[in-house]
């Protein structure tokens, strides 16, 4: 629901009445919220009941999702994207943490693999439903209303089939809550900054790229359907090719950060073939390929630049922590990308803003690079000369 502009960005301004900027505002509404309680929200949630834990999320994100389909003032979205962020808070910590312990008897990786996967093959097929609504509904007033209610229905049924299927005992023997002194512990690492960094760049790309269908509609000449059957694509299908990909390419290598370091450097050069592609409707088809290939690489940047932490010398012990902290930092962009980009569009319009959001997207490739580089540097003179972080 937080990310439902990506996909259904241009129904969105149409059917809320709201600006481009505004769209933004959401958006930081919600990055915001989720930075400040992230840690406390997840130390709570790993002290409650796992189950339940996903159980409220879930019903809740079905009632807010359910006011959200009311279509009511700006005021009562902010208030509603706050609430999605604390119940998806509670959602992410108790998902991650209940595949972890219904895979205690498997590889961990491999019930990850299939959890990403499943995930991605699910979300693809809700999209596509959804896509069907509006292709439906277009002639209806705010046909945006039909996904809203849509996901509503799907939330509340996930919710009931978790309080049906999930086991009861979900808690691990001999598991240890982190507390406050480990969070203080892991901030004096700069090997976390330096993940964070990565990270933090990699993703200021990644939000920026989201406008990619936006761009479909209004400067290539998309219609809406096609440009959501590519996002969709982009946003599923591309991370289930790029992210194993790259981790069975990381492991050959058995350097995460230098393969993360190649595929940023493709990055590069694709936000330079982007940036001079010809923005008319004869390009669409191979500027459409171009975004599904960029997809697929940035999944494959995101799907290992959690594992540079173990070449950049963060402990196992204090693997889970170190996760939590990036994460507070890394996923700021969330707070702040989506608002610059809709202020650009609406000072400069869609041809020059989205020229000057592509402009932005080679800048975070380019420092992205660089933090890479730095971080190489830093595991061969530091972590295996002196074995210190």
């Amino acid at each position: 629901m937080p990310y439902l502009k990506s996909v259904f960005y241009d129904q969105m301004v149409s059917s809320l009445g709201v600006t481009h900027t505004q769209i933004g505002i959401l958006s930081s509404v919600y990055a915001g919220v989720k930075m400040v309680l992230y840690i406390p929200g997840g130390i709570l949630a790993d002290r409650l009941n796992t189950k339940k834990c996903l159980i409220f999320s879930l019903i809740g994100e079905s009632i807010l999702t359910a006011v959200y389909a009311m279509m009511p003032s700006m005021i009562i979205l902010s208030a509603i994207q706050a609430l999605l962020a604390v119940l998806n808070i509670f959602f992410w910590t108790s998902f991650i943490k209940s595949v972890r312990i219904l895979g205690r008897d498997q590889a961990q990786g491999k019930i990850f693999g299939f959890s990403e996967g499943l995930r991605g093959i699910t979300g693809s097929a809700a999209t596509f439903i959804c896509l069907q609504f509006v292709s439906i509904f277009m002639g209806e007033d705010r046909p945006i209303r039909f996904v809203l209610w849509f996901y509503a229905v799907y939330y509340f049924a996930v919710g009931l089939l978790v309080w049906k299927i999930y086991p009861e005992d979900m808690a691990e023997k001999g598991e240890k809550c982190q507390n406050w002194k480990d969070y203080v512990e892991v901030f004096k690492k700069p090997a976390i900054w330096m993940v964070s960094l990565l990270i933090f760049t990699s993703y200021s790309l990644q939000v920026a790229f989201e406008y990619t269908t936006s761009y479909m509609t209004q400067v290539l000449g998309a219609s809406a359907v096609l440009a959501g059957i590519i996002a969709t694509l982009r946003d599923n299908v591309c991370g289930i090719v790029g992210s194993p990909c790259a981790g069975i390419w990381a492991d050959k290598k058995r350097s995460p950060t230098r393969v993360a370091l190649y595929l940023l450097v493709v990055e590069v050069v694709l936000c330079c073939l982007l940036i001079i592609s010809p923005e008319t409707s004869e390009a669409a088809f191979p500027v459409m390929v171009l975004i599904l290939t960029f997809s697929t690489v940035i999944y494959g940047v995101r799907g290992i630049y959690y594992s540079t932490m173990s070449e950049t010398g963060v402990p196992v012990t204090l693997t889970a922590t170190a996760t939590a902290a990036v994460a507070v930092f890394g996923y700021t962009p969330d707070m702040f990308m989506s608002l610059w980009c809709g202020r650009i569009l609406d000072t400069y319009g869609y041809q020059s803003g989205y020229n000057i959001i592509h402009i932005l997207m080679l800048v975070f490739a380019c420092l992205a690079v660089g933090v890479c580089l730095i971080m190489l540097w830093y595991q061969e003179n530091v972590v295996k000369d002196k074995g210190k972080l």
